[in-house]
């Protein structure tokens, strides 16, 4: 199949949050659409040189990936019913105490980013994986929440075969 030829925007991505096995998801909603995240860095290259002039490269250290997203604020906590909030599931509180981390070899709370973009019949999807992330809110009009996500797990996409 031929590379697409419709130009993606904000309204045709969704992400949503997964916990360990996916039994436990949050689609992020009221999001300015702003979704960031290098995908493509690649491991530290280690130079060889001799007597100064380069020769060579190997692969050095996996780096760790990064994105980011702004919401529009709505709720910090709940545990009302089974209602979820953003902030409630990045930090395994409220309703959301009960989920798993992707990987307990991580100490810190980590989870599955996927980042869908409609594209008719076959949709595309970026999983950032064992993310850590972290949120700061910002006062405004509107309130704002943006969220920081250090990939532990690495980056993967599928899309039309």
């Amino acid at each position: 199949m031929a590379e697409s030829t419709t130009v993606k925007v904000p309204r045709d991505g969704t992400i949503v949050f997964a916990d360990n096995g996916g039994s436990n998801t949050y689609t992020v909603a009221y999001e300015n659409g702003n979704l960031s995240f290098d995908g493509g860095a690649k491991a530290e290259r280690i130079v060889i040189r001799d007597r100064g002039v380069i020769v060579g490269s190997r692969k050095g250290d996996q780096p760790t990936l990064s994105a980011s997203f702004d919401v529009h604020m709505r709720m910090f906590t709940t545990t009302a019913g089974s209602d979820l909030t953003l902030c409630d599931v990045l930090d395994k509180t409220g309703n959301a105490s009960g989920w798993t981390a992707v990987d307990p070899a991580h100490e810190e709370f980590n989870l599955d980013l996927r980042f869908t973009v409609e594209d008719g019949s076959t949709d595309q999807v970026v999983t950032l994986a064992k993310c850590i992330c972290t949120w700061e809110f910002s006062e405004g009009s509107p309130d704002t929440i943006s969220v920081t996500c250090e990939v532990m797990g690495g980056y993967s996409a599928t899309g039309p075969s």
